[in-house]
């Protein structure tokens, strides 16, 4: 290699961090757009729901009671205000249509509410983080 040639090759090595630090680009993207739909299977004695974080608006709950029990199927804020609600005989299913605001709610059958029977208190709650 010619003494020009090794100049322009040490020129561009120590360029090239340098050229790299100043050529990043900020990656702006858009916003991810949050799922409005999710099932949710009950039975004895856990509430499990596809999606555990959906986007804030109307979210549309696709409910099964996959038990040999009845149970219900409801949806409540942090403040214990029902969103939505329904009733589920053993292998039914339904859907629950909810307008959400940004928070944290509970899904949960509510049978027996208060008793040392309460599903709830027998494991058939879940939680459910809207953004």
């Amino acid at each position: 290699m010619t003494r020009p040639g090794l100049a322009l090759l040490a020129v561009a090595l120590i360029a090239l961090p340098g050229q790299a630090a100043a050529r990043r680009h900020r990656i702006h993207l858009p916003p991810v757009d949050l799922p409005r739909a999710l099932t949710v299977d009950e039975r004895e004695w856990a509430v499990q729901p596809s999606k555990t974080l959906v986007g804030t608006g109307t979210v549309t709950f696709n409910a099964y009671n996959r038990g040999e029990d009845a149970h219900n199927f409801v949806i409540a804020d942090a403040s214990g205000n029902v969103a939505g609600q329904v009733s589920l005989i053993p292998g039914a299913s339904a859907t629950v249509v909810a307008h959400l605001h940004p928070g944290t709610y509970v899904l949960f059958c509510s049978l027996f509410a208060g008793t040392p029977e309460s599903h709830y208190a027998r494991g058939m709650h879940s939680t459910l983080i809207v953004r």
